[in-house]
């Protein structure tokens, strides 16, 4: 069995890494001149959200593709849920293992589905 199925048109990305903890969303607001994917790990700032860089502190999970090119842009981000660690996008000179315990603390709890 394919770990990736399509079924009545959805797509199973593997984000999700089980229910043992159940997912909370929220809206956000992605500041302006961001750009984040499904997956990314998301840090706040006066209020607004952006991609965690490194050495700031992840507290959420983007819950779909946002750009916010000219302005600020809602957004949904995942507050709580069990991820699958492959599939979380972490900035380019970061790790998602660098922010696991920081994410634990709010409740987005990490496992590996390989």
């Amino acid at each position: 069995m394919e770990f990736k199925e399509t079924m009545q048109g959805v797509t199973y990305d593997e984000l999700m890494g089980g229910t043992e903890v159940t997912p909370l969303t929220r809206n956000v607001t992605i500041a302006q001149g961001q750009s984040v994917k499904r997956g990314a790990l998301l840090s706040e700032t006066s209020g607004k959200y952006s991609a965690t860089a490194k050495g700031k502190k992840a507290i959420a999970v983007a819950a779909e593709d946002v750009t916010a090119s000219g302005a600020d842009t809602v957004g949904t981000a995942y507050i709580t849920g069990y991820f699958n660690r492959e599939k979380l996008i972490a900035a380019s000179d970061d790790t998602v293992t660098a922010h696991e315990e920081e994410l634990r603390d709010v409740g987005i709890i990490l496992t590996s589905l390989k």
